[in-house]
């Protein structure tokens, strides 16, 4: 049986949701509301916000409602699944000492270069006691036990046959792109007068190197860019790659060791030349096995998540909210 004060909660919750307070999109909703309910455990919205990843987090409030309601479901899918991880320990009755979780603290505490004091400290001004922060170290523990338990990759082997028959039926992943080394000559704008003396000046290159000097040397010279390495990209370039797209056209129409005209961007002037190509190719099956390999481990373990937590679900009350 739930509590009064559950209850009471309970209907609050559900007054907000049916009078449409809960779609006002401020951090206020998320301190306020109730997400889901499973069995009897209540998870609020506002650890759904604290579970979001932090880059999403720092920009959720300005995200479009499709993103944000994206993200919120997948951190609330994971918080359902944790607590049914958990509610799964407790049924089995495993027990693990507290010497473990005390021990794991200490070893954290060290690690992160707190005290005990400290910590606790640190824990006041964000709001946490300390057996608030022992009780959830305690759960994650827990939780990543059950997780190397149930759900992990151990004992699941792919066979040298189904790693072929996935390189075979998949092979338009495994093919390299032609890809391209070029060196360029930049030259920008703001550093050389303006848009007129940067293409004097870029014609003027451009007539050296048709006499035949080093393109290299010229790009030591005069390059704004990787002056340093002769004009060389670090990378190798493939179509729908870095390059802009008017850069990109004339790259690509380029032998091995041919020299471009001058192309006129509206911040600069590039000169490029084709050092190396390589071409269109499929990569061999002993080039690619091990990356399969990983795949099909991935793959299976998944399956095999989604198939416990369906078989958790199956025996848990679980109820979600609009927040």
């Amino acid at each position: 049986m739930l509590g009064r004060n559950f209850i009471l909660i309970f209907l609050i919750a559900f007054a907000l949701i049916k009078t449409g307070l809960f779609a006002q999109q401020s951090s206020r909703e998320f301190k306020n509301g109730i997400a889901a309910i499973v069995n009897n455990t209540v998870i609020t919205a506002e650890s759904v916000l604290r579970e979001l990843p932090m880059e999403v987090s720092r920009v959720y409030f300005s995200l479009p409602l499709s993103e944000r309601e994206k993200y919120k479901q997948l951190a609330l899918r994971g918080l359902i699944q944790k607590e049914l991880m958990l509610n799964e320990y407790r049924e089995k009755n495993y027990n693990l000492p507290d010497s473990i979780f005390e021990q794991r603290i200490k070893e954290t505490i060290q690690r992160e270069g707190y005290t005990r004091s400290s910590l606790i400290k640190n824990l006041r001004a964000k709001g946490q006691t300390y057996d608030e922060y022992a009780k959830d170290y305690r759960e994650q523990v827990i939780y990543s036990i059950m997780r190397s338990e149930f759900i992990s990759t151990k004992g699941i082997v792919i066979s040298p046959r189904k790693i072929e028959e996935y390189y075979i039926a998949n092979k338009n992943q495994y093919r390299q792109d032609r890809e391209i080394k070029l060196r360029m000559i930049v030259l920008e704008n703001a550093k050389h007068g303006g848009e007129e003396s940067t293409r004097v000046l870029a014609d003027e290159i451009y007539a050296k190197l048709a006499d035949a000097e080093s393109f290299t040397q010229m790009a030591q010279i005069h390059s704004d860019q990787n002056n340093a390495n002769g004009g060389l990209r670090i990378q190798w370039d493939k179509k729908g790659g870095s390059l802009h797209p008017s850069l990109e056209k004339v790259a690509f129409a380029l032998g091995q060791g041919q020299v471009s005209s001058v192309v006129q961007l509206p911040n600069a002037c590039f000169i490029m030349r084709c050092e190396e190509i390589r071409q269109t190719k499929l990569k061999s099956l002993s080039e690619v096995k091990d990356e399969i390999e990983d795949n099909l481990i991935e793959q299976s373990r998944k399956e095999r998540a989604d198939k416990w937590f369906k078989k958790l679900e199956a025996k848990a009350h679980i109820q979600t909210f609009s927040f």
